[in-house]
Order: structure tokens, then C-alpha cells, then sequence
């Protein structure tokens, strides 16, 4: 059953949060003001804009869920609605660890709510339905923030504040390591997206052998 809109918190904070240089637009926030968008030439240029980028969505409660293969693969096809727009999000999952992070207990079913990265492809006006490319399971989510905690760094701490694939593979950070977005700019003007991923990995591979070695004091 789909959540009333009147009885639906704003979800729209976490942009607040994202540096305006991240490469991982907010979802909730496009759904918003693409539904909201007054004439067919708006809703354009916002698609255009978010075309082909990947956005981060949360408290998509899904739909609809099933199996299938693609290129011979496993795969699950999902429908979620998304609540601030009262529109639908379509995407298949195919990543192994996702599909894990789908079937890990409580397994992830109609009703239940995820948090997805995907890159958006079209709007499909008939199903009133945002159509996402190549997509990712963030993690088990809530339906709806919760009262007085509805940044991403406050619901899930170690949850994923900012997403990079630019560079040939995948590096998230975590909030507490959005200082190392100050230097994105001048890495990637001087070496480039896959600099940037290397120097994102080896500042993490620091900072994560520093903390496990305090955690052991």
C-alpha cells in the first residue's frame, strides 16, 4: 500500500548535505521537481540535465520485485514509488553485492524500502515512472525520515555521503571524510577522473588503517 503524501516528511535535506561539486546528484530531488515542473518544455530541460548521471534516491518503497537474467546473468527487476514526487522509479539490479544487500535477512520485498544509486535514463509519462540505467543497492532504508534526523549522516552514519565511478571503479565516502571533496577540483583539472579515484582510494586506505589501529588501543 502506498504511503498518503500528506502523511510524508520532506526528504529533500540530504542535497543540503552534498557539496554542489559531488558527482551524485539527489533523486528525491529531481522526482520532486520534475512532478512539480508546470510545462512539457521544464520537465525537459530537468531530464536533460539529469540524463545519463547517477543519482542517489532514498525511501523508495518497493512496488514490485522479481527475478530474471539479462546477458545470461542474474538479475531483479524492481518498481518503487517515491514518495516526495508520488512517482514511480524502474531499475534492475545485476551487481552481485547488491543483489546480496537485497537478499540479506530481512529479505527485501514489496512494502520494504531501499536506498539506490542509478543513473537516469527517461521519465516515463504513461507509468508516471522515472526509468533508471545501471543501478546500485545502497542499503536497507526507512520509509520515510525519521523526526529531527533526516540527513543521510545523521540516519546511517557510515552510510554513503558521496559516490565516484568516474575513474574506472567504484570509491564512496563516508560523511566523516567530506573533507576530502575540497580537493576535487584541482585533482581531476590535473590528473584527471582516474586520478582522482586513486587519491580518493589511497586517503581512505590511510585514514581506515589509522582508525582500525585506534580501535585497538
Amino acid at each position: 500500500m502506498r504511503i498518503p503524501a500528506a502523511l510524508l516528511l520532506p526528504v529533500l535535506l540530504f542535497a543540503a548535505a552534498t557539496p554542489a561539486a559531488a558527482r551524485t546528484a539527489n533523486g528525491n530531488e529531481f522526482a520532486l521537481y520534475y512532478s512539480e515542473a508546470k510545462t512539457p518544455a521544464a520537465r525537459a530541460d530537468l531530464l536533460r540535465e539529469a540524463k545519463d548521471n547517477p543519482h542517489f534516491f532514498r525511501y523508495l518503497q518497493i512496488i514490485s520485485i522479481r527475478t530474471g537474467t539479462t546477458n545470461d546473468a542474474e538479475c531483479v527487476h524492481i518498481t518503487a514509488f517515491e514518495p516526495s514526487s508520488l512517482m514511480d522509479v524502474t531499475f534492475t539490479i545485476t551487481a552481485p553485492v547488491s543483489l546480496k544487500t537485497l537478499r540479506t535477512a530481512p529479505e527485501s520485498g514489496p512494502g520494504e524500502a531501499i536506498a539506490i544509486t542509478g543513473r537516469v535514463l527517461s521519465v516515463d509519462e504513461k507509468r508516471n515512472a522515472i526509468v533508471l540505467g545501471e543501478t546500485l543497492v545502497r542499503h536497507k532504508d526507512r520509509l520515510s525520515p525519521a523526526v529531527g534526523k533526516e540527513l543521510l549522516c545523521e540516519v546511517t552514519p557510515n552510510g554513503t555521503f558521496y559516490s565516484f565511478t568516474g575513474g574506472g571503479k567504484e570509491v564512496n565516502l563516508t560523511y566523516q571524510d567530506r573533507d576530502l571533496l575540497r580537493h576535487q577540483s584541482e585533482i581531476i583539472s590535473k590528473q584527471g577522473k582516474k586520478g582522482w579515484s586513486d587519491f580518493l582510494e589511497a586517503e581512505l586506505a590511510k585514514r581506515n588503517a589509522a582508525r582500525a589501529k585506534e580501535s585497538e588501543k
